[in-house]
This record gives structure tokens, C-alpha cells and sequence, in this order.
């Protein structure tokens, strides 16, 4: 999986140009539905949703890695919680594998 930098170059104040890179590096959509292992169509629905960042360039929608990151933590987490409430209720006994 590529990532794409953003770049942009810029003049020092003794007259040098010098290329910035950004330090956050950014997926297509296909490349972050397959990070998040979810669809295309879902992917789109959460960037819509404004639930993770991106950015149009040229009519290619480029989504920020470390949203995705927070995202995916974030959905851990969810699942994490359901796993405990699903242990507790066992353990008092009201709910049955």
C-alpha cells in the first residue's frame, strides 16, 4: 500500500527554495477501505459523516492516515466494551453463549 505526501515548496529568507513534505501521510479510498477492512460505499458514509479527515485533490478524495489510525482505535475500543459487557452478563447470568 502507497501513501501520498503532500508537498509545497517554499523560499528560505536567504533565497533558497526548499520543499516541504507533510508528515501526514494520506491513503485513497480503496487503500484506507482496505486498511479499515470495510467498504468502499462504508468508507464514503463515515467520510461524509465527517467521522474521519480527508481532502478532495482533483476529484480523488485522499484520507488522512492518522485519522484513520483514531478511527480504528476508537472502533477497538467499542468492540472491547461490548466483549466486557458480554462477560459480565455471563458471569451473572443473563446471557447464555
Amino acid at each position: 500500500m502507497s501513501l501520498t505526501a503532500l508537498s509545497r515548496s517554499v523560499l528560505t529568507t536567504d533565497g533558497q527554495d526548499v520543499d516541504l513534505v507533510s508528515a501526514t501521510p494520506e491513503l485513497t479510498v480503496p487503500q484506507a477501505a482496505e486498511f479499515l477492512r470495510t467498504s468502499e460505499r462504508h468508507l464514503n458514509d463515515l467520510l461524509d459523516a465527517e467521522r474521519i479527515v480527508c481532502r478532495w485533490e482533483g476529484g480523488l478524495r485522499l484520507v488522512r492516515l492518522d485519522s484513520l489510525l483514531e478511527f480504528e482505535q476508537w472502533r477497538e475500543r467499542g468492540h472491547a466494551a461490548v466483549d466486557r459487557m458480554m462477560r459480565w452478563n455471563q458471569e451473572m447470568g443473563l446471557y447464555d453463549d
